[in-house]
């Protein structure tokens, strides 16, 4: 099996349901349901026919009960282990890079040391004994004002750590506009770090993207499949190469017709994107369906293609993109 990447990959979205159980049982969290009834029941959007066989839970309130549960540096080593364990098993993952919301634990009294330090230790756990590589990225919660967001890109300056080159912004986009963090990813820019944002997911408006990547000077964008609504965006785009990470399975449902159509189109209109899995545990894919997903409506010669996207995307050294290059295409 071809050694795959996955650089759109969500920590909470990864933690395995037996994990979550004992994280929260550890932490006195109190669970509504068992953890493996949760992930069974994440559904935003249950049909008429769905809503007598509730109770269903929004993505979000899982992630928010995972979240709650990692307290500790060893909290962050296991699940970040786990989540590279899970997708060398199923997926021959040789490389990721793993989106966490700083903020979501600092502001329950997690010191953002402490989080760098497990992801650290996982990412080394993970080195040593599966051959797998890994990132972190510091995503803003684009819930937060725009002041917490300054303060949390200030922690991750405060205690700089090579795993962790990059920030993002994540959860609801229609929560937060990029624009909002114009002074966060600037101090980030100023200073270094990669930048990524979700852009184009769920805002009606190809604006979004043209406000990350001018406003907000991102490397890279994920999902943006809102970007065919401008052909003119999408020409801009093209040209200039941006990268979209995107991702087919977007819930229990498996997948949402438009946005295999949407990614389709993207392709069609001349975008580079790369295959991810989002939140494997909870959807549940793994970045090896997802793959096959695109060799389904793109044709089994896109692979090498979008894996090359992939090295491209990541937040790597030059070196460190030319070993993954050979890695994966070799």
């Amino acid at each position: 099996m071809r050694p795959l990447i996955d650089l759109h990959l969500h920590l909470p979205g990864t933690v395995r349901a037996e994990t979550f159980a004992e994280l929260a049982a550890g932490h006195d969290i109190d669970l509504p349901l068992p953890a493996n009834e949760l992930y069974a029941r994440i559904n935003s959007d249950p049909t008429e026919e769905e809503k007598p066989r509730g109770p269903w839970f929004p993505l979000l309130r899982i992630y928010e009960l995972i979240s709650a549960s990692l307290r500790t540096k060893d909290d962050f080593s296991r699940v970040t282990f786990e989540a590279l364990e899970d997708g060398k098993t199923s997926s021959n993952l040789c490389y990721a890079e793993l989106a966490f919301s700083p903020s979501v634990h600092m502001q329950a009294g997690v010191k953002y040391a402490d989080i760098v330090a497990g992801i650290e230790n996982g990412v080394a756990r993970a080195r040593r004994e599966l051959g797998v590589e890994a990132r972190a990225i510091a995503a803003i919660n684009r819930e937060d004002t725009a002041d917490v967001a300054l303060d949390m890109v200030r922690a991750v300056l405060d205690c700089p750590s090579e795993a962790i080159p990059g920030i993002g912004l994540d959860f609801y986009e229609l929560a937060g506009m990029p624009e909002k963090f114009a002074d966060a990813f600037q101090l980030a820019g100023d200073n270094g770090l990669f930048r990524t944002a979700h852009a184009g997911e769920h805002a009606p408006t190809a604006e979004t993207v043209a406000t990350a990547l001018d406003v907000l000077g991102c490397d890279r964008l994920d999902h943006g499949y809102q970007i065919l609504r401008d052909p003119e965006i999408v020409a801009r785009c093209a040209e200039r190469g941006t990268i979209f990470n995107v991702a087919f399975t977007t819930s229990r449902r498996a997948l949402i017709p438009w946005r295999k159509e949407s990614i389709m189109k993207m392709v069609e209109s001349g975008l580079r994107v790369s295959i991810n899995s989002d939140d494997p545990a909870l959807f549940p894919t793994t970045v090896r369906r997802e793959m096959d997903i695109a060799a389904q409506i793109l044709g089994d010669g896109h692979e090498e293609w979008l894996l090359e996207n992939s090295v491209d995307a990541s937040f790597l050294t030059s070196d460190d993109k030319q070993q993954l290059r050979t890695r994966v295409l070799s």
